[in-house]
């Protein structure tokens, strides 16, 4: 990618996410309640005890980073949006958290050193990101061998009218979903982004609305 389209990458992502940034809660309370019920406790589940430093990759308001949290002696939560770390650091301020750190880092180019992190998580966000194997690129460098990522993202390809709806929802400029992928086609490409996939698995929402795609690989060893 040139620097110039990059360029117009980030402030696209950035313009967006920040218009979305002081609704988001309120959006994930109304459209996906199962976040703040089956999906955190899976995530929690499969932390890994020993992961002492995780990083949380498109992390929003900082909803799974706070979880990961509960089992990590540090948390890094990153977003390109800033409005997002603001909203993040508020939380942090107010419930007094002590190990979590947010900054605004883009995930196409991570400011972390190679094999930094015991687990990394990328929830719901690689569906909206235009070139995602990049991303598992930078993701795969940061994570120790047989490190642990956890990649969760909206299954629009389970269904036709989802894949529909969705596409409509991008060409108006509403929500940005570039991929559209089943469980099979998702696991199969983080498996093929140079990852093992040890656990995949559908996430049904109580209301019926569209699936969560739930991915748990562990990196492999760099050749």
């Amino acid at each position: 990618m040139s620097e110039e389209k990059d360029k117009k990458r980030i402030k696209k992502e950035k313009n967006f996410w920040d218009k979305l940034s002081p609704k988001y809660d309120r959006f994930i309370q109304k459209y996906w309640k199962i976040y703040e019920t089956s999906l955190l406790n899976k995530i929690a589940d499969d932390v890994e005890t020993d992961s002492t430093i995780i990083l949380d990759v498109a992390c929003g308001t900082g909803l799974v980073s706070f979880e990961a949290a509960k089992k990590a002696k540090n948390v890094y939560g990153v977003d390109i949006a800033p409005s997002m770390i603001e909203e993040a650091k508020k939380k942090t301020r107010e419930m007094e958290i002590k190990n979590v750190e947010f900054s605004v880092e883009d995930a196409y180019k991570l400011p972390f050193d190679n094999n930094m992190f015991d687990t990394v998580i990328c929830n719901n966000a690689l569906h909206n990101m235009k070139y995602p194997e990049d991303v598992l690129s930078e993701i795969k460098r940061v994570l120790k061998p047989g490190g642990r990522f956890i990649a969760i993202i909206v299954g629009v390809g389970e269904s036709f009218k989802f894949k529909i709806a969705l596409t409509i929802s991008t060409l108006i400029g509403q929500l940005p979903v570039f991929h559209k992928l089943n469980l099979d086609e998702f696991a199969d490409f983080i498996n093929k982004s140079g990852f093992t996939v040890v656990k995949e698995e559908r996430i049904k929402h109580p209301e019926d609305r569209m699936a969560l795609l739930y991915v748990v690989a562990e990196g492999r060893e760099q050749k």
